[in-house]
């Protein structure tokens, strides 16, 4: 018998591993990292390649370098795949040392591919409590991909590739990809009509809306100040500008700047694009300007169609390229960008009448720049007020900003600058804002709208139009369909919205008008921007706007339902509820709203609930099940139903009317519906119905109904799917829909009509009537009643 001796373990049992190794070694892996990634997990990850290279070329648009979009697409791809290739060798070790039984490469890189989702989607300012989840879900669906791909590859029976050619084809798929993914794709993140749909709409609505395309024609020049990287405003150049010394205001220029773009803030360049109207002249000036892009993205391409539009009608347009003002990913923004930009619009104007004024040069005495007409979209809406507003920021170009007798505002920004804000006092004014706008949800030109002073007796107007189913980019035809940078743009719901096209239409229809009334003295082009029903004779049959069209009936516009305001300078306010007591409406003018129903004076708040700055009269009936009951008669206001089915306000120490015989009544109105849906979860908002009394002292009193309903702002998600909405953006989106008034003109002819013994020369009495269509519980706002002339629409 032979016995083994060593040492003893616990209990004096033998010791089984008598030899220990070191800690150090211990934590070695006890295999390499790609052992277990046989070639079908080898396979397999193309799938996350595939997903790395999407996003990567997504991420390309929103990170241009500034050399062109299939440089950028290439170039970020093969950073991708490089940085994919070491994050999933890295992540093969890290799960190697922690001995877990996978294929660690291809889980290195799926890893790796969901932290990179993660990281773009965080950029893209979307909470981490959605982008974890969203980032896991495609890296999920690549891995899932790339497995079924490794699993179908040997049902193929391909021959098996030589290494240099699978190197070389897997190099060509890299180039070719991104080159392919630059290609314009119909419909690609827009809407359904962006397709073949498009063109049949544009063609449909361009012969009947207003402001359509004149008889001109026109040549299309170009003028820079020979320096830049653009070379038809440099070399190429038709006309020779000079430059602007911007370096009091430009403090912040880099020198990677100034290589970039190959100036000096001392020399900055004049460039823009001139749509000239054949003839002798002189024409009048219209200059565009662009908002904020990627400034490695040219802007100010994308205003042709209006450039078009507006030397075909006999006014000179120029689209003026501000583009190195813009953000950049790599060098950010100029402090002080909306100054900049006012101040290099009015150098422009300036250099455009030096130019007109030379005798022998290019442009000799084909401008009129003592009309000028300025159209901006998003920060260049707000720069266009400003310019027209010179003084407050630029004193010694105060008298220039008087040759501006309009402005157009595109989606603009209305942003504090110097602790001031622009304040238009010899200038009309015309605002469109999408209510799809995802970049800004708030309709900030309404704000500017409600600073726009009319001076009596001057022909000055303002109108605003909030357009359902626009969004913000969609007035530039470079800037893509999707108002957030890729790749957060891809979660953006592009359903049931306007075609690029059809947007651009209607605005180019509305500026159009818009010159033509303000620069041409059109009265039938005024006329179509008046939102009531004696405008009807100026426009086609399918573009007639009544009185309650312009409360949001789809037929509006072609099919595209809008909200208007309008006002002009012949207006004799009659109640503004600019008071915190409502009942006292206006300058000796006193309200009182039905019995049962609640009325307040509150301010107008936009969708973030900030003030736009100005009151309205707010009346609610029927939410706690009380009867409104309409004086004088047993039944609702159009004669069916009972008097529990609405309410009214009652305005009584009138003015007299500007002109008994020809003038009218104006008003604005908003459904505050959907605030009582917020109170009450299980209702819908509800179409009202509006009828207008007027009383006379002899007691004569006349009703006119509001042909159509006033419509609630639909509410739709931005974001697909929609409960993204509360984790995006810090929450903008998930907000409620803005409130979009309408202005209500009603010419005192139609009083007379509907009673013959009114008496227009001693009105006593104003009532408006409102009820719910269900006949149930509402809420509307009202402001802004005023007496208009009747010389407006003969202007």
């Amino acid at each position: 018998m032979s016995i083994e001796w060593g040492p003893l373990g616990r209990a004096g049992q033998p010791n089984r591993n008598p030899i220990r190794k070191p800690w150090r070694k211990r934590l070695l892996p006890q295999e390499a990292p790609g052992q277990r990634d046989t070639a079908f997990w080898r396979r397999s990850m193309a799938g996350v390649w595939i997903g790395a290279a999407f996003l990567c070329a997504a991420c390309a648009q929103g990170l241009p370098l500034g050399f062109g979009p299939a440089y950028d697409l290439m170039a970020m791809t093969l950073a991708g795949t490089a940085a994919l290739g070491i994050a999933a060798w890295a992540l093969s070790w890290l799960l190697c040392w922690m001995r877990l039984p996978l294929p660690r490469r291809f889980a290195g890189g799926a890893l790796a591919l969901a932290a990179g989702t993660a990281g773009a989607l965080l950029v893209a300012e979307l909470r981490w409590t959605a982008a974890l989840p969203l980032a896991a879900a495609y890296a999920l669906a690549a891995a899932v991909g790339g497995v079924a791909f490794a699993a179908a590859l040997p049902r193929l029976r391909l021959r098996r590739p030589q290494p240099l050619a699978a190197l070389l084809c897997s190099a060509g798929a890299l180039l070719v990809l991104p080159l392919l993914l630059s290609l314009p794709a119909p419909g690609f993140g827009g809407s359904a009509d962006d397709a073949d749909g498009a063109g049949a709409a544009g063609s449909a609505i361009a012969p009947d809306l207003p402001g359509r395309s004149g008889a001109y024609a026109y040549s299309v020049l170009t003028y820079g100040s020979g320096t830049g990287r653009r070379a038809e405003f440099a070399a190429e150049a038709d006309i020779r500008t000079s430059s602007a010394d911007a370096s009091a205001l430009l403090t912040d220029w880099s020198r990677l700047k100034a290589w970039y773009w190959g100036f000096e803030p001392d020399r900055m360049p004049l460039n823009g694009t001139l749509w000239l109207p054949d003839g002798d002249g002189p024409f009048p000036l219209a200059l565009i300007v662009h908002g904020n892009h990627i400034a490695q993205q040219r802007s100010d391409a994308g205003y042709a169609y209006l450039g078009e539009r507006l030397a075909s009608k006999g006014y000179a347009a120029v689209s003026v390229d501000e583009n190195f003002l813009n953000f950049s990913p790599w060098t950010g923004i100029p402090d002080d960008d909306m100054k900049l930009r006012a101040w290099l619009l009015l150098r422009h104007l300036e250099e455009l009448k030096r130019l007109s004024g030379q005798p022998d040069g290019p442009l000799a005495g084909k401008l009129d720049a003592s009309r000028t007409l300025l159209i901006g979209h998003s920060r260049g809406g707000q720069a266009a007020a400003m310019a027209a507003d010179a003084g407050k920021w630029f004193p010694g170009d105060a008298a220039l900003a008087r040759s501006v007798l309009g402005v157009a505002a595109l989606a603009p920004t209305d942003t504090e600058e110097d602790g001031q804000r622009a304040v238009l006092e010899h200038a009309s004014y015309l605002t469109l804002h999408g209510s799809r706008d995802a970049d800004l949800t708030v309709f900030y030109g309404e704000r500017q709208y409600g600073r726009v002073r009319l001076e009596p007796g001057s022909d000055r107007f303002k109108a605003a139009v909030y357009i359902e189913d626009a969004n913000h980019s969609r007035f530039n035809a470079d800037w893509g369909t999707m108002d957030n940078s890729l790749p957060g743009g891809l979660l953006l719901r592009q359903r049931d919205m306007l075609s690029g096209e059809r947007q651009r239409l209607l605005a180019a229809s509305y500026v159009g008008a818009f010159a033509d009334a303000v620069l041409g003295g059109d009265a039938a082009a005024r006329a179509w921007l008046l939102p009531e029903s004696e405008a009807s004779d100026a426009k086609s049959e399918e573009t007639s706007v009544s009185a309650a069209a312009e409360a949001g009936r789809p037929e509006a516009v072609s099919g595209v339902r809008t909200y208007r305001l309008y006002a002009d300078a012949d207006e004799l306010p009659v109640a503004d509820f600019e008071q915190e007591d409502a009942r006292q409406a206006g300058s000796g003018v006193r309200a009182e709203a039905a019995d049962g129903s609640s009325l307040s004076a509150d301010p107008l708040l936009d969708r973030n609930g900030s003030p736009k700055g100005s009151r309205g009269a707010v009346v609610s009936w029927g939410a706690l099940g009380a009867a409104a009951e309409r004086p004088g008669s047993d039944e609702d206001a159009s004669g069916s139903g009972t008097a529990s089915e609405g309410s009214w306000l009652r305005l009584t120490g009138l003015p007299q009317p500007l002109d008994p015989d020809g003038g009218g009544l104006s008003f604005t109105a908003a459904n505050l519906g959907r605030q009582l849906c917020s109170e009450r979860a299980d209702c819908e908002p509800q179409e009202l119905r509006l009828q207008v009394v007027l009383r006379d002292r002899n007691g004569a009193e006349a009703e006119v109904a509001v042909a159509d309903a006033l419509a609630a702002v639909e509410e739709e998600p931005f974001l697909r799917p929609a409960w993204l909405d509360e984790f995006a953006s810090e929450g903008k989106y998930d907000r409620p829909a803005e409130l979009a008034r309408v202005t209500i003109r009603l010419p005192l002819s139609a009083f007379r009509e509907a009673e013959p013994l009114l008496d227009t020369d001693s009105l006593d009495r104003l009532e408006l009537r409102f009820r719910s269509a269900d006949g149930g519980a509402g809420r509307i706002m009202l402001d802004d009643v005023s007496w208009y002339a009747g010389e407006t629409a003969g202007r």
